[in-house]
């Protein structure tokens, strides 16, 4: 008769026992990565050494009261190639059993399959890891799949158009176009290099190369502000090698008409009219493009060598995806930089009578209105009040623009392919499935929910925000034919 070892553990005051061949280790509870629109039980994704971990409340599993104890452990379940992490209220010992101390319970437990009969009548609740994990029932290939072709329907560029960047340096606005941008990262203090002029900060490292920090404003002769939350640095791609430039704050990602960027005008000489690509002139505001490759220093370029040597040993980060980075709630999520039409600071928005939940209202995008989806209310968490951090990201949803509120926009980043992993099993089934397909693990336990952004609303929401639409539409119809009634029985009357 065979023996077998199991772990046991408590939930509130039964005892359960998994397995010790089903157990990978057992860990403190990690930082978990908060998933949207999954079920109360799930506690999100873990880091465990470079692999990503969903976590699940077994309290909430096996629909007990939610409780926090000091003495929680999260038991981490390997079965068929997959992980998973149970929290449990703490972890007791490992007992022995033969296969004559084990009797088969009925149908109605969902995850118990046996009692073990153990010592001084003590009964052990026998865990169906097999069970437990079925509810990972999505198909990683399939995954894939979803995933390839999530790449493949991309918003395309129009030719007339160009996207950029614009940012704050000195009360005044400036922007590169996007594609110049590699990413956008927080101000960190660089290592001073000797003998350079006081535009050039220094160095850093970036995921082990040389990246040199140049203070834009001081470059272009502007006064330089005291570096706060705020103060960001834009990593561009100068004629084949990276540089740092450190701005004020970064504002907004725009889409524009090619046909709005005016040439400088003559008074414009030297130096400075090789650094301006062209003036973008929007209602009341002056937007002044820069030229990338008039921004490199001589000072500097001695470092391209080294930059050179450490993207090959890198593989260049040309195996990479860019995304732009932003928050709501306490998680970090991405979209596709090519999903993003722009980004917006906050503006007045106008509330919609009968509209879903959901929606914050319309808002007024250059002539154009657009309906405006709150993601805070979209995945159902706590609402916030806006703030100057708070912004709007601009997308196409089946053709037609909608704007998303985040809580904040950390910036634009490039992820390397093999940071990418396909959404877990976990969440099949969730309507989070649909739209939360990758998360980038870079460590530290650092993740990114990638979103798509095409997808987070259902086909019935995108047919319930287009009938809201439709009626405001309608509505304004309706007030023109009015008016225009009214002013006609007015002349009829002179």
């Amino acid at each position: 008769m065979a023996t077998r070892q199991y772990v046991t553990f408590l939930l509130k005051d039964e005892i359960y026992a998994i397995l010790v061949k089903e157990i990978q280790e057992i860990i403190r509870p990690p930082k978990v990565i908060r998933l949207p629109l999954v079920p109360d039980y799930v506690e999100g994704i873990a880091n465990l050494r470079g692999e990503i971990l969903p976590v699940v409340d077994f309290r909430k599993k096996l629909g007990l009261e939610e409780k926090e104890l000091p003495t929680r452990k999260v038991i981490v379940l390997q079965h068929e190639g997959k992980l998973l992490g149970i929290s449990v209220d703490r972890t007791s010992q490992v007992i022995r059993a033969d296969d004559g101390q084990l009797e088969e319970v009925g149908t109605s437990s969902n995850f118990v399959s046996h009692i073990i009969h153990g010592g001084n009548e003590r009964l052990y609740m026998l865990v169906d890891v097999e069970k437990v994990m079925e509810f990972q029932v999505q198909n990683i290939e399939k995954a894939r799949v979803n995933l390839k072709e999530a790449k493949t329907n991309k918003v395309k560029s129009v030719e007339e158009y160009i996207q950029i960047v614009t940012f704050e340096m000195s009360g005044e606005e400036y922007a590169f176009p996007i594609e110049e941008i590699q990413e956008i990262i927080r101000f960190a203090e660089p290592t001073v290099i000797p003998d350079v002029p006081d535009y050039v900060k220094g160095i850093v490292n970036l995921r082990d190369s040389v990246l040199p920090i140049i203070d834009l404003r001081l470059m272009l002769g502007l006064e330089a502000t005291n570096v706060d939350e705020f103060t960001k640095v834009i990593v561009l791609n100068c004629s084949g090698m990276k540089i740092g430039f450190v701005v004020d704050r970064i504002y907004e990602v725009l889409r524009i008409e090619k046909s709005r960027i005016d040439k400088p005008p003559s008074l414009i000489s030297g130096d400075d009219a090789k650094r301006i690509k062209g003036i973008i002139k929007m209602d009341e505001r002056v937007i002044l493009l820069l030229d990338s490759t008039a921004l490199v220093p001589e000072e500097i370029s001695s470092l391209s060598s080294v930059e050179e040597k450490g993207e090959k040993e890198k593989g260049g980060m040309m195996n990479a995806e860019q995304y732009v980075v932003f928050k709501v709630g306490e998680e970090e999520y991405g979209a596709s930089i090519e999903q993003v039409r722009e980004i917006n600071r906050m503006t007045n928005i106008t509330k919609v009578p009968r509209a879903p939940k959901f929606v914050e209202g319309i808002m007024n995008l250059r002539g154009e209105v657009i309906p405006v989806v709150d993601l805070r209310k979209r995945f159902e968490l706590e609402t916030v009040e806006k703030n100057d951090f708070t912004r709007i990201i601009v997308a196409d949803i089946s053709g037609k623009k909608t704007g998303f509120i985040v809580d904040s926009v950390v910036g634009v980043e490039r992820v390397p392919v093999d940071k990418l992993s396909t959404s877990p099993e976990l969440i099949a089934g969730s309507e989070s499935s649909r739209f939360v397909r990758t998360v980038a693990n870079l460590g530290n336990e650092r993740m990114i929910l990638i979103l798509d952004i095409e997808h987070i609303l259902s086909e019935k929401e995108i047919k319930r925000l287009e009938t809201t639409m439709e009626r405001i539409s309608e509505g304004g119809k309706q007030k023109v034919k009015k008016t225009t009634g009214k002013t006609a029985k007015l002349k009829k009357a002179k």
